[in-house]
């Protein structure tokens, strides 16, 4: 525990010396282009603007991290609070005079600067956690009980790289799951003080009085004392379908924006109004793609189909064809790697993600926003939802053009793979915020550049 701790403080550090050389080096060069000189670094106005900025870094957590290794999310909020932290500079000029900062305010280099270095620092906290991510990898987890929960937990930790190892204290089977050592019976302070990167507590598990004491004196000593569920979501980003009840979404905090009409109206205004740019801007893009699908296949140039959105209501969506005119005449199926009823010029389509601009339409509409579960047929989803517990939840937002599935797991073609889905999509539902929806469009847009779609 001692040497986790040592690398979260030599990563706050890091972070912390880091921005202030970016602050120190963005504002004297915004200040350079806009005056042609160099500011006078004994003077209070510029270090008054690098102190504001970085306190309130500072007293917004964003030097501070509980856990390292899980996966690197990408910190769109400290871009926003770099704004607020300049807005706060502007108290300077009541408080010291604006001739004080006129060389800042009134030139324009303060905004310039803010901007600059709220996108420098968002940058800087993804690369160095991703950085300390990838030397933390190997973790040894504690896991107190056994059940088929615990099955399913080893199995899908065999996906992510940071566990190296999950070991057992309970009433183990005969035979184990790979990845997971039986080491005691009870708890013991022998065992609580060895270095656990979590301790993980099964929901069929009830921990003794004992194991009570134990516990309660290791998360005061500073390990993670997690429920299963708690672990997926704090580290996978996804609410694993099966281990929760109904108890859990009575219990569980999140949901907000679900009951929230104010932020549902900003989503929708956000909506539109990028709707509407993307059709002006993308309309040449549409007309090329169209022209091109006419000239190699046959059929259609746009495609539609009925999916279900939000409430379980049914729409028809539309894309740019990408497969062959009569694709599916043997019936309804999922989609495949290398598909051979995708055309030549539709394979380029949907790796791009071109195809899917039509459906700007559709967020215009209403039936769509450009963030939320991707809508699924309804030949798939009566099937689905009487496999997979909770399928019905995620027709509880409007379905997206891209969402937290799609930027997180690859695309799926089964019924396994759907659960995997529902595990992320949930995620989303209870977590759903603009600041998410904010970093899913961030990543669909490096997707987008990678050409990583399906």
């Amino acid at each position: 525990m001692l040497k986790q701790r040592t690398i979260r403080r030599v990563r706050s550090v890091l972070i912390l010396v880091t921005d202030i050389v970016a602050a120190l080096t963005i504002f004297s060069t915004a200040y350079f282009l806009r005056l042609e000189r160099l500011p006078d670094y004994l003077s209070l106005d510029l270090w008054l603007i690098i102190a504001t900025l970085i306190s309130t870094l500072f007293l917004s957590g964003t030097y501070f991290k509980d856990r390292s290794y899980s996966l690197p999310a990408l910190p769109t909020r400290t871009f926003f609070l770099c704004l607020a932290g300049g807005a706060l500079c502007v108290l300077w000029v009541y408080l010291l005079g604006p001739n004080q900062f006129n060389n800042y305010f009134g030139r324009g280099v303060l905004p310039a600067g803010t901007l600059v270095f709220g996108v420098v620092a968002t940058l800087n906290r993804y690369i160095v956690n991703r950085l300390y991510h990838l030397q933390e990898r190997g973790i040894e987890l504690l896991y107190l009980g056994f059940s088929p929960s615990c099955e399913a937990f080893v199995n899908e930790s065999k996906n992510h790289v940071e566990v190296r190892g999950i070991n057992l204290v309970g009433q183990a089977k005969d035979k184990l799951p790979s990845n997971l050592t039986h080491i005691a019976n009870e708890l013991t302070d022998e065992i609580l003080n060895q270095d656990w990167g979590a301790i993980i507590v099964d929901p069929d598990h009830e921990p003794s009085k004992i194991e009570k004491s134990l516990l309660v004196r290791a998360r005061l000593s500073g390990t993670p004392i997690l429920s299963l569920s708690e672990y997926y979501e704090l580290n996978w980003y996804m609410v694993p379908v099966k281990v929760i009840s109904d108890d859990w979404f009575l219990r569980s905090h999140g949901f907000h924006m679900l009951g929230n009409p104010v932020t549902q109206r900003v989503k929708r205004l956000l909506d539109v109004s990028l709707a509407l740019v993307l059709i002006i801007l993308t309309a040449p893009l549409i007309l090329v793609s169209a022209a091109l699908i006419k000239l190699t296949s046959k059929g259609p140039v746009f495609f539609s189909q009925t999916r279900v959105g939000y409430q379980g209501k049914l729409f028809t969506i539309y894309k740019l064809r990408t497969m062959l005119k009569d694709a599916e005449t043997s019936g309804a199926r999922w989609a495949e790697a290398d598909d051979p009823r995708v055309t030549k010029i539709g394979g380029f389509l949907r790796k791009s993600r071109l195809d899917e601009l039509p459906q700007c339409w559709n967020v215009l509409s209403g039936d769509m926003s450009f963030i939320g579960p991707r809508p699924e047929r309804p030949e798939f989803t009566s099937m689905l939802s009487q496999e997979i517990p909770y399928y019905d939840l995620r027709h509880t937002v409007k379905p997206g053009i891209s969402g937290w599935a799609q930027v997180i797991f690859p695309y799926g073609a089964s019924t396994e793979d759907a659960l995997k889905k529902l595990q992320y999509e949930l995620y989303y539902i209870k977590h759903q915020s603009l600041l998410l929806d904010l970093n899913i469009a961030i990543r669909t847009l490096f997707t987008v550049f990678q050409r990583a779609g399906r």
